[in-house]
């Protein structure tokens, strides 16, 4: 529910206006808005990113200067029109599933070689807690909550590596793909994608970027498997 969103990790790493406009972006993505939809309210923002309001201001200024965001006076701020990333976004979206987890494929592997080295303990934490919803709903059989909470996992691991560009990426591309792997995984696949993500986590954890591209590449394969294997992830 968009009254109820957090960011996957709270504005502390870079200055602090950045990473509030990285997460007003992430709020867009993860919760799908549109052109003309509008955001939360100042106050119900600025709670959940744990920021003031006037950084939070100057954060949304900067994206009204961009075009990412509208403000109408006496009304709130509403997503501005759509970007070359949207359409990015729908060009995608048009493409092949496998021509698409392709890219997906070498950007998770550059990911995994530094993310190890660039994490914080705010990030393990999160990626922890985003790990127990992907068991929960694997127990449950709930594919959607599943994959919804994968994605989760998975954005935070990107954050880690510290690179917003990474992060833009991985948005588009993460989106495009969504919809096949609600169709080809089951209950077995949420499981040992689960067993996956812990041995990526810990890897990350003790700072071992060999261990974490090797988990990386295990996990894809995995994935890939599931689009008939006609991807063949970046050699090593």
């Amino acid at each position: 529910m968009l009254d109820e969103w957090r960011p996957a990790t709270p504005p502390r790493r870079r200055p602090l206006v950045e990473q509030v406009i990285a997460s007003l972006r992430e709020l867009i993505a993860t919760e799908c808005l549109r052109t003309g939809d509008k955001l939360p309210s100042e106050t119900k923002l600025s709670e959940r990113l744990g920021v003031g309001r006037s950084t939070l201001r100057e954060a949304v200024q900067v994206l009204v200067h961009t075009g990412v965001l509208e403000a109408r006076q006496g009304s709130g701020t509403y997503v501005g029109r759509p970007s070359e990333r949207d359409e990015l976004a729908e060009r995608l979206a048009a493409a092949r599933a496998p021509e698409v987890f392709e890219v997906r494929t070498a950007l998770e592997v550059l990911v995994a070689q530094v993310a190890p080295l660039r994490r914080t303990d705010e990030h393990v934490a999160a990626l922890r807690e985003a790990l127990g919803e992907c068991r929960a709903h694997a127990e449950a059989g709930d594919v959607v909550a599943f994959i919804a909470a994968d994605s989760r996992f998975h954005r935070i691991t990107v954050e880690a590596a510290d690179n917003s560009v990474l992060v833009e990426i991985y948005d588009v591309l993460r989106r495009s793909l969504e919809p096949a792997l609600s169709v080809l995984v089951g209950v077995v696949e949420l499981r040992q994608a689960n067993d996956r993500h812990e041995v990526l986590l810990d890897a990350i954890e003790s700072g071992d970027p060999a261990a974490a591209v090797a988990a990386t590449r295990t996990h894809l394969a995995d994935t890939i498997a599931l689009f008939g294997g006609t991807v063949t992830p970046p050699p090593a």
